[in-house]
């Protein structure tokens, strides 16, 4: 199964994202806890792209993209940014980052979704959740 959704870049719409996560995620046979941690992995993106991709601009528009496989729910977030370079977000658990407010949202998403990757100059990033995985947090 394959679903789209495209929203303003807006907080507001985030409800809607929720809502279309529970769709997609309804023929699945997810713990309740499952659908919460992809759900929060999903949300996260979209806030990233909304907030640092699009810089709030409502005439710039997220798309998420959704797949459902026997294996996994793939989720695909494309922002109208220029992009970012992911590789140099600092880590926000290095003493030294402690107090810095960004590189928070990326720790969340790697460490809810099982594989994550990133296109088109970091303004499209890719989730993969296993299925068969019970999602954790890390501690």
């Amino acid at each position: 199964m394959k679903k789209s959704i495209r929203i303003p870049s807006n907080f507001i719409y985030l409800k809607e994202v929720e809502d279309f996560i529970d769709d997609v995620l309804g023929a699945c046979k997810l713990s309740s806890k499952q659908v919460a941690f992809i759900t929060l992995g999903v949300c996260e993106s979209v806030n990233n792209a909304i907030n640092h991709g699009n810089k709030l601009d409502e005439n710039k528009y997220v798309s998420l993209f959704a797949e459902i496989t026997n294996e996994a729910a793939l989720f695909e977030v494309h922002d109208e940014g220029n992009g970012f370079d992911y590789t140099k977000v600092p880590d926000p658990t290095a003493n030294e980052n402690i107090k810095l407010e960004g590189g928070r949202g990326l720790f969340i998403i790697h460490n809810l979704v099982d594989e994550v990757n990133f296109k088109n100059n970091g303004s499209v990033i890719q989730l993969k959740f296993k299925l068969d995985r019970a999602h954790t947090l890390l501690s």
